[in-house]
């Protein structure tokens, strides 16, 4: 499985390579076009092509027109002509591609590591970093997006079974921490693990620190615990003592 998956991966670079190096790239059987209108969205991208992806929660199989599965390396256009979308696909599910910018640039490149592992990297039209995503048996065990200047502003990372968050993180633009969302250890008495929260201001100064648990009832975490409450100076401008989601003690 391994050595098939580099093999068509060689096959995949190599014929886009080949193809550029011809100047151009020629239609294939179930070609499609596109305007950049038609695919991009202004938040997530040259997100059209992501619903034949099971990775990416697509759900959709992509068919010749005659109604059979596609089978086969897909190049899709856009009116110029020049190359909007280049993938491999089986039995009608996208299993690693490229698209690209009106500009000829990537705007993201998906492939498999390994048979279990596949990568998401997404780039500005600048060529900047966007996002860059690990999936592990189609989940997402490790998702970074970064601001178009190159730094973090968002980091979420669970364990491999994915049934744990191991840190969930979002940052200013100049690199500050915006929240911070880890678990403590060790465990509590009923098994349960008790995370920690802390908010900031775009100063550094901390704007809110709380702990919580994992509630099955909302699939959601929920307050448990301490929460306080802060102004930019520091000083403290609430504090409750929350039990099960709900404010149990109002302290300040």
């Amino acid at each position: 499985m391994k050595l098939f998956s580099a093999t068509i991966l060689l096959i995949f670079f190599a014929s886009l390579n080949s193809a550029k190096g011809q100047g151009g790239l020629s239609k294939t059987l179930g070609s499609e076009m596109h305007s950049f209108g038609q695919v991009f969205d202004s938040v997530y991208g040259i997100q059209y092509y992501s619903k034949y992806n099971p990775a990416e929660d697509g759900y959709k199989v992509r068919k010749f027109s005659d109604g059979t599965l596609c089978n086969n390396m897909i190049d899709d256009f856009y009116p110029d002509g020049k190359i909007i979308h280049k993938g491999f696909y089986t039995a009608g599910v996208l299993t690693e591609y490229i698209n690209f910018y009106p500009d000829g640039r990537v705007e993201r490149v998906f492939k498999p590591v390994t048979e279990r592992k596949s990568e998401l990297k997404k780039y500005y039209q600048n060529e900047a970093l966007k996002s860059d995503v690990v999936y592990q048996e189609g989940n997402s065990s490790l998702w970074q997006d970064y601001y178009d200047n190159g730094q973090l502003s968002y980091v979420e990372e669970y364990d491999k079974k994915h049934q744990q968050v191991l840190r969930r993180c979002f940052y200013f633009r100049d690199g500050k921490p915006e929240s911070i969302f880890v678990p403590l250890v060790p465990q509590l008495k009923d098994g349960l693990i008790r995370y920690s929260f802390k908010e900031y201001f775009s100063n550094g100064q901390l704007k809110e620190e709380s702990t919580s648990v994992y509630s099955p009832d909302s699939y959601d975490f929920i307050k448990d615990g301490d929460s306080k409450q802060y102004d930019e100076k520091g000083n403290i401008v609430a504090e409750y003592i929350y039990v099960g989601g709900r404010i149990n003690q109002t302290i300040k």
